[in-house]
């Protein structure tokens, strides 16, 4: 299978690019007036006739219309794809063409061609002999001019598409009988349809053997198009917990002090962990740092799993990847006490069990501050009650059946109320589900658009059940799942919770499973749910713990008493016992072993893999593998993970694997990589070595689509490196290299082309490149080559970071496609080709380009939103940024030679501003344009001295204006820019600021003052929670502070002449107070401090003449005094 070719290496449009203005569809709203269980699937295995399917389906309009022809692909590639659409519920238009009489049908055609909103055109070696089908194409063709929401897929199936747009072979023939019996016009308007279809970018079935796989890919896209996958959980979504909701904050006692622990109980699939998310987003923004980890019970079971949630805790709260290692359980609870315990955290742990132990695990909740607040959940009250004095406990109980009904018709109609019709069978499952959401939101998935017969016997097998058998209940879905759904539900269940879908998708694909149709059929019917991992920037998966229960409960009864004749191993006592003893069998599809277990001398060496013929998924982490050839073993393999500590890799059948990650601290001793080279069918190759002396071969991979390679130890350029040629990777979507000192250059094929029309995500970091070339190192001059070819034009992220030797780049000009690109630490770089024609760059960030002096076509890039410009050191000017309309956030940070900023007036959406250290800059042309805009709301200037002209609303060194309101600013940060900080001053006391929430000034000097309170205004900005006032070596005394009851901090440090600070008693959120410097402070108004209940901490340092310090010394002893 492959991607079928286009005319002139690009995608031919249809008035203006319709095709690929159409990718943009919303979603196709369904029709719930007619009856609502019309059996799709029903009517796909009914008898043809030439009426059957020329009838509206009762369930609303057509969504995909199937044009085919029948005598050629009736029973293949078409059957296929219309059994896949109507499993998933997707209302499918098919007909035979040869089973048409007359034309008193056409109009019956014509209105499922316009009732469709996505049609996929199957063309085949007879097909253009088909009136039918060219005459339906033609109609196609022209519904897709008018509507722009409407989309053509093609498939080629066993035909050239170069035949197809250009009437070549068969089709040649069959347009010679054509010109016989119809007149010119018509045969040029099917001529002319066909080319414009045909030069579209589809799927190439050169044998039948690929029409499975390339149906189910177009499933995928149907699906997408259709935005059919289940929402993302929302609160002002969620049914019947608003309740439970207000019940629960009100036992948090959020506003009082102390610690506090909240238990949810409640039996599994109630909702506990529903209502603790909840609670979550709803409170989570009034603590300082917050987390939430989901199955800790499974967490717990794992081999150093106290340690595990101890740094999975620490990296949420600190906000970063917690990578340092811990030792013991004491050590964790060391770390958490000493970095994490002096924040105000909201901490929810989901799915304790008896093995979950606080103190364990966290500590003493005395080393905590006041006001953290704890949540967990469990099924089981007893762990709760462990902390009767501390743990407030909440019991979950059943949904009322008013809001039972109305979870199970959102999932079972997508309504808030079931059709008149279904009303009594809809209350007959609610009451038998007992109030349970889970259940409720499984069996209404199950039951969608299905008929009522239907309907009557998943009732009667659910009060066949026991109420108390929740499982049992749940597996009444799994039960009516395919063969191939059942196997991708059980291999989540065991092994890919949490785990990247398309990876999983890869192996599932090559087994011949059809993942992209059973995963939506299991995501549909809310067995599985897909999310989005920002993080990592993939989908994956999740499932409730009842069901992932469930499904290893499936797995364990295949044997009971025997674990190695199982289908899937997850557990590290029954993969050790098989391994060590070889136990294995050929009903083993999947083994995962986590953690250092030293195997050596232990395993047998090939014996433990023997008798895994069948093996499929292999995960191995932390495993120290004997050096062997297993390469005669496992010959189904299609994924393999090892992580194998530091001996060499051993060898491992090559032939059909799909997926290979491999992690060593050492190198390739054993010479096992040499070996990639055999793996014709590879998709996705992850390497991480601590060494790596060559590259491997790719000769053979020009499956490879993922291509991850990562080393640890620095090697000096003195070494021998070698180049890495991928020039065999025409599938290559994504190319990450990291710390691969021995790779010279990246060479790619021919010269002046980069042979990656898939390639989306190019990231370099830590690499030693000199060039990026698409011929043979050393043939001409980089910059004699066709430069403007080099990289693909699919391209969508562009990653360098940390190329020290990189001295040029490719032109990227050519690159329309390109949303993000990131340049860092590349100090020899001198320009950025092509920057005008980045049209769909968003993101542009630049780092440490020492050498770069010029930003030539950064003013067209129209679309960008966020630019970042930080360690140029020889850039001096950048172009007018007036046209940029829709930029967001712009950062220039460390640019010493940039004289001046143009065009700021043009940034109509700017939200974030932030200049710092900008030596040289002494001019922002169009400040007081951009400010009248009124979009601001972070506004930071530092560092730049030479900044004399800045003008706030005609507000100047000499004159005045009319006050105005700047009521979107929330962070106001301006110091080391003394002119500036003058006429700011005057400022404040004509503009109102009503969200600013950060205030942050230094070193103003004010010539005079009218009313001799310095900073008029300030007492009026409420919202302020930050107030940071640095070497005001004029100011006498401050306003009276006493509205500003959000105020948190409050620094005013080195103000040599301040003698009065006053309004304190107001502060009632005030944290720290910070005098630091004030030696003129004589009296210190510490009578209102003692009603601060909030208040932490007070710095008086450096406060020489301080007179009376004993009403200091009374303050509560929480209080923390720094003299």
């Amino acid at each position: 299978m492959r991607s079928a070719d286009r005319n002139h290496g690009s995608s031919t449009s249809i008035d203006n690019d319709w095709f690929e203005k159409n990718k943009r569809q919303k979603s196709n709203t369904v029709d719930y007036a007619s009856s609502p269980h019309w059996d799709v699937a029903a009517s796909a295995s009914a008898p043809p006739s030439a009426n059957s399917s020329l009838q509206s389906p009762p369930w609303g309009e057509y969504e995909v219309f199937l044009n085919y022809r029948g005598q050629d692909t009736r029973y293949q590639i078409t059957d296929i794809l219309y059994r896949f659409l109507v499993n998933l519920k997707i209302r499918t238009f098919k007909d035979d063409d040869e089973l048409r009489n007359g034309e008193g049908i056409w109009p019956s055609l014509a209105k499922a061609i316009e009732q469709s909103k996505i049609y996929v055109t199957i063309f085949s070696e007879n097909y253009a002999y088909s009136k039918w089908c060219l005459r339906e194409l033609a109609a196609i063709v022209k519904r897709l001019e008018h509507d722009k929401c409407c989309t053509i897929l093609p498939i080629f199936y066993m035909v050239d598409p170069k035949d197809v747009r250009n009437q070549s072979g068969p089709y040649q023939n069959a347009f010679e009988k054509h010109e016989k019996n119809f007149d010119q016009e018509t045969i040029e308007v099917w001529k002319d349809a066909l080319n414009r279809v045909g030069s579209l970018k589809g799927w190439h079935a050169e044998s039948s053997n690929e029409q499975g796989a390339i149906a189910d890919l177009v499933t995928g896209i149907v699906l997408s198009h259709l935005s059919k996958k289940n929402n993302v959980l929302e609160i002002d979504k969620l049914i019947g917990i608003d309740a439970d909701i207000k019940a629960v904050k009100e036992i948090m006692t959020l506003g009082s002090g102390g610690v506090s622990i909240v238990g949810i109980h409640g039996i599994g699939g109630i909702g506990k962990t529903t209502i603790a998310k909840a609670v979550f987003n709803k409170v989570s923004a009034q603590f300082d740092r917050c987390s939430f980890v989901e199955n800790v019970r499974e967490m717990l079971h794992s081999k150093d799993g106290v340690i595990t949630l101890q740094k999975h805790l620490v990296s949420d709260i600190l906000r970063r990847n917690f990578v340092e290692s811990i030792a013991n359980i004491s050590e964790g609870i060391r770390i958490i006490r000493d970095r994490i315990s002096c924040f105000k955290c909201l901490i929810v742990l989901d799915d304790v069990d008896e093995n979950f132990e606080f103190e364990e695990v966290l500590g003493k909740i005395e080393n905590f501050v006041s006001g953290n607040r704890f949540i967990m959940t469990s099924r089981n009250v007893k762990v709760l009650r462990i902390w009767t004095e501390d743990c407030k406990l909440y019991r979950v109980v059943e949904m009322s059946p008013q809001h039972s009904l109305q979870l199970f018709c959102k999932h079972a109609f997508k309504m808030d109320y079931p059709p008149s019709s279904y009303e009594i069978l809809s209350k007959d499952i609610v009451s038998v589900a007992a109030g349970l959401p889970l259940t409720l939101k499984v069996v209404g998935s199950l039951l969608f658009k299905e008929e009522e017969v239907i309907w009557k016997d998943k009732l009667r097998r659910l009060k066949e059940i026991p109420e108390e058998k929740v499982v049992a209940r749940l597996k009444i879905s799994y039960d009516a799942l395919s063969e191939d759904a059942k196997r991708i539900f059980l291999d989540i269940a065991c092994f890919f919770i949490g785990e990247d879908k398309e990876m999983a998708s890869y192996m599932w694909s090559d087994c011949g499973l059809f993942p992209t149709t059973n995963i939506n059929i299991l995501n549909q019917r809310s067995m599985i749910d897909i999310v989005f991992n920002d993080y990592h920037n993939t989908h994956s998966f999740r499932m409730h713990d009842q069901l992932r229960d469930m499904g290893r409960e499936i797995v364990c009864r295949e044997n009971i008493t025997r674990p190695w004749k199982r289908s899937r191993i997850w557990s590290r006592e029954n993969a050790l016992e098989m391994l060590r003893n070889g136990k294995g069998t050929k009903q083993v599809e999947g083994i995962r072993l986590h953690y250092g277990y030293d195997f050596e001398g232990k395993l047998g060496r090939k014996e433990c893999f023997m008798k895994l013929s069948e093996l499929r998924y292999l995960d191995m982490q932390g495993v120290k593998m004997p050096i062997d050839d297993f390469s005669n073993y496992v010959p189904n393999l299609r994924w393999l993970r090892l992580s194998i500590g530091v001996l060499s890799i051993p060898k491992f059948s090559m032939e059909n694997l799909v997926i290979l990650e491999l992690f060593t601290w050492l190198g390739d001793e054993s010479g096992a990589l040499k070996h990639i080279k055999m793996a014709s069918k590879l998709k996705v190759l992850k390497l991480s070595c601590g060494s790596l002396d060559e590259f491997p071969e790719f000769s053979r991979s020009g499956s490879l689509e993922i291509l991850d390679v990562e080393t640890s130890f620095f090697r000096p350029p003195c070494w021998v490196r070698t180049d890495l040629d991928i020039g065999n990777l025409r599938n290559l979507k994504v190319l990450r290299l990291k710390n691969c000192w021995v790779m010279r250059n990246i060479r790619a094929g021919a010269i002046g082309m980069m042979p990656f029309e898939n390639l989306k995500v190019l990231h370099l970091e830590g690499c030693w490149v000199t060039e990026i070339t698409g011929g043979a190192v050393g043939m001409m001059p980089f910059e004699n080559i066709k430069v403007q070819h080099l990289l693909p034009s699919s391209l969508t992220t562009l990653l360098i970071i940390d190329c020290p030797k990189l001295e040029w780049l490719p032109n990227l000009e050519n690159l329309e496609n390109l949303s993000s690109l990131s340049i860092v630490g590349c100090p020899l770089l001198r320009e950025i080709l092509g920057l005008g024609g980045l049209k769909s760059l968003e993101a542009f960030s630049i780092s440490d380009l020492k050498a770069l002096c010029d930003m030539e076509g950064l003013g067209s890039l129209y679309s960008l939103k966020s630019l970042s410009l930080k360690g140029c050191d020889a850039l001096t000017r950048l172009p007018s940024m007036a046209s940029m309309s829709k930029l967001l956030h712009f950062y220039v940070s460390s640019c010493p030679c940039l004289t001046n900023i143009q065009g700021l007036g043009g940034l109509e959406l700017l939200q974030m501003l932030h200049i710092h250290q900008a030596m040289s800059l002494s001019c922002l042309i169009g400040f007081e344009t951009l400010l009248s805009l009124n979009k601001l709301k972070v506004l930071k200037i530092s560092d730049c001295p030479l900044l004399t002209l800045l003008t706030f609303y005609g507000i100047d060194d000499g004159c005045r204006s009319q006050a105005a309101v700047l009521d979107t600013l929330q962070e106001l940060d301006i110091h080391g820019t003394a002119l500036v900080l003058q006429i700011f001053c005057r400022m404040i006391q004509m503009l109102m600021f009503p969200s600013l929430t950060m205030l942050k000034l230094s070193g103003v000097r004010i010539c005079s003052a009218d009313t001799g309170v310095e900073l008029d205004g300030v007492e009026s900005m409420e919202e302020l929670v930050d107030l940071q006032l640095y070497d005001l070596a004029s100011i006498r005394r401050l306003p009276s502070l006493s509205k500003l009851r959000n105020l948190k901090n409050l620094k005013v440090a080195n103000a040599p002449n301040l003698q009065e600070i006053a309004g304190l008693v107001g502060l009632k959120s005030l944290e720290r107070l910070d005098l630091t410097g004030c030696t003129s402070l004589e009296r210190f108004p510490a009578d209102e401090l003692s009603d601060l209940q909030k208040l932490k901490t007070v710095i008086v340092s450096g406060c020489t003449n301080l007179i009376d310090q004993s009403a200091l010394r009374e303050l509560e002893p929480s209080v923390k005094i720094w003299w």
